[in-house]
């Protein structure tokens, strides 16, 4: 048992869920391309602070980072009494202009926090008993981090309560557990995304052995990529893990004096011959470092809180590379990725597949490779992407970093040993819409959001654009896109990147063929388990050609009268469909009502002359007949 599990020796703790749970609030997102804000020469920060105007709120910035356009983007999180507020954060960009054009406020109000007696250890002790019940823990990759925050709740209150970060050795689960005044959980995050490529069938290439050559030392490089005479660098570490102690084997990784790490592969024999192990280690650090570069190129950077050893005093946090191990000992058929905070390593496990004699190597695979890796690019650049459609979300994504680096429409064909693959269908032409995303698995959800992805790629293309473009706004949407996303809100952050109207449109076109249209709405409710509800719609804007809505012909009729010296109208209508109405007298808007087909106008007492009532479907130009009342 790890040292700090002792205390679980000194206190009896009984751990449930609260009642009142962690309130994972919906962010307020505000956007305007031509701005927000007037042009300005201030910093970022000055900008974002001067539009909350919130003085009282206790913000820092954590990250800030370029992007496309000149667009400068900053996260800034929340504390209060000296502790950090759960889940608080600000999220924002600033154009080249210096104008504000987006800003996601998920930051809450200052309010009285009840106050625990519980010291870190009762934290811990509380973590561990509800992630172990009453059995020893696992041994622990690393110490268990507790950290005091302010935890925002379901009623609305606040109170002080611990974030507990604890990460097994074998299974490589990494947890955040939150627990509230009292000693109980009220949230838990799972930062491991695993995938059982078994269960969901899907198909992607394989391609004959190539030599190939490093980088040199390119910008998204600077040191190169090997670091020794073997397969340690700047950006990944990997090594064969086959006895799963989470570090390399005797001779587990290949020797080179001249760093060439040539390895014929043998098919006919197992993975576990010292060439083909070699190889797999030399391919799994190899297509680390692709990815990483490729991606470091179109906006995950050290300031975005990518993952390198050495930043270059680029910004973010450094001391991550990613731990890659090839060959796990932990399992089978399967691989994972394990996603902690800026400045810690990540850690990749790939395993053997047992669908084909001899057995086959997720390490030689590259779509497993980059599925993986993709879900480190959207833990650390969007956040929270667990669970429900976010965990859907990040699975689809990590689909999309595969099929857009390989530009093959399925997944994992070789590992599978199988022409469809580890998903139901392949991408192109895929069958199924966004209302099918409404299942128990992030797997088969994801791939609603990778279907969408891949229909763009395709659009983007047949219209003359270059992936390296897409590459670039689907990285920097993320900039623009809240933690804990629905498909809607990641479908706008990618809008918000693009540069004009055009684009949107092509975004558009290949969203709402999904059924992720104007207005689809994906809704989850998680708590430790999650139900979702989905709203599909295949609607384009109409300046992308989409086809206007049904047109409501609203009749109106109107009763003038006095009571009591006051002249009113009593107006009635039928016809509208929408859920409110604005009602108009002599053009100017009086009020927002329910559409229940009746209202009531009292006007001044000495009014007096012709008035004109309208009734209008809320927010649009929808409208009935003009009706006279003379007083």
């Amino acid at each position: 048992m790890h040292k700090l599990a002792s205390v679980l020796g000194m206190l009896l703790v009984t751990v449930t869920a609260s009642a009142a749970s962690f309130r994972g609030h919906a962010p307020q997102v505000s956007r305007s391309a031509s701005g927000l804000t007037l042009p300005s020469n201030a910093s970022p920060e000055a900008i974002v602070r001067g539009f909350l105007n919130r003085p009282d709120r206790t913000l820092a910035v954590s990250r800030q980072n370029g992007g496309t356009h000149g667009a400068k983007h900053l996260l800034m999180e929340q504390t209060l009494n000296g502790r950090a507020v759960y889940g608080a954060y600000v999220k924002a960009s600033v154009d080249a202009q210096g104008r504000l054009t987006s800003i996601i406020d998920h930051s809450v109000d200052n309010g009285p926090v009840a106050k625990t007696s519980l010291a870190g250890n009762d934290a811990l002790a509380a973590a561990f008993a509800y992630r172990f019940g009453g059995a020893a823990a696992p041994a622990l990759h690393r110490e268990p981090v507790v950290t005091p925050v302010v935890v925002p709740m379901s009623d609305g209150s606040l109170e002080e309560g611990f974030l507990v970060e604890t990460w097994e050795q074998q299974s490589n689960d990494l947890w955040h557990t939150v627990i509230g005044r009292s000693g109980n959980v009220v949230h838990q995050e799972h930062r491991t995304n695993t995938d059982s490529y078994f269960i969901f069938p899907v198909n992607p290439g394989v391609s004959a052995q190539t030599l190939v050559s490093g980088p040199g030392t390119p910008v998204e490089s600077p040191s190169g990529w090997v670091a020794s005479n073997t397969t340690i660098g700047n950006n990944v570490d990997a090594y064969l893990d086959r006895d799963n102690n989470n570090g390399a084997d005797a001779n587990g990784r290949p020797v080179s004096a001249t760093q060439d790490f040539v390895y014929t592969f043998d098919g006919a024999a197992a993975p576990t011959t010292v060439t083909n192990q070699m190889l797999a280690v030399s391919s799994l650090f190899y297509l680390n470092n692709v990815i990483h570069d490729k991606l470091h190129r179109h906006g995950f950077n050290e300031a975005a809180g990518n993952f390198q050893s050495n930043n270059f005093g680029r910004g973010g946090a450094q001391n991550d590379p990613v731990n890659a191990e090839a060959q796990d000992g932990g399992g089978t058929n399967n691989a994972n990725f394990s996603t902690p905070g800026d400045g810690s390593r990540p850690r990749m496990q790939m395993y053997l597949w047992n669908t084909a004699t001899p057995n086959r190597d997720g390490d030689l695979d590259a779509d497993v490779v980059f599925h993986e890796y993709g879900h480190g690019l959207t833990w650390r650049m969007i956040g929270s992407m667990s669970g429900g459609l976010a965990g859907s979300i990040g699975e689809g994504m990590s689909d999309t970093l595969a099929t857009y680096m390989t530009g093959n429409d399925t997944i994992g064909e070789y590992v599978k040993n199988n022409t469809v693959g580890i998903r139901r269908y392949r991408y192109e032409g895929y069958p199924l819409t966004y209302r099918s995303a409404n299942s128990t698995s992030v797997h088969a959800n994801g791939e609603i959001y990778a279907a969408a992805m891949w229909k763009l790629r395709g659009l983007w293309l047949a219209s003359g654009r270059t992936m390296d473009s897409l590459w670039s706004y689907v990285i920097d949407g993320m900039n623009y896109t809240p933690s804990n996303p629905e498909y809607e809100e990641m479908r706008d952050g990618i809008l918000a990147a693009m540069p004009t109207q055009a684009e949107e449109c092509v975004v558009w076109d290949a969203f709402s063929a999904l059924g992720i249209g104007v207005n689809a709405a994906g809704t989850d409710s998680c708590v430790f388990t999650c139900t979702i509800s989905i709203q599909e719609d295949f609607t384009k804007p109409l300046v992308c050609g989409g086809t206007p809505p049904p047109v409501d012909v609203i009749t109106l009729t109107t009763r003038g009268y006095r009571s009591k010296n006051t002249p009113r109208v009593d107006l009635t209508w039928s016809g509208s469909t929408a859920t409110n109405v604005d009602v108009y007298r002599n053009g100017t808007r009086v009020t927002t009502t329910a559409n229940d087909g009746a209202h009531t106008d009292s006007l001044s007492k000495n009014s007096s002359g012709a008035f004109t009532y309208k009734v209008c479907n809320a927010g649009t130009t929808n409208c009935s007949n003009d009706s006279v009342v003379n007083f």
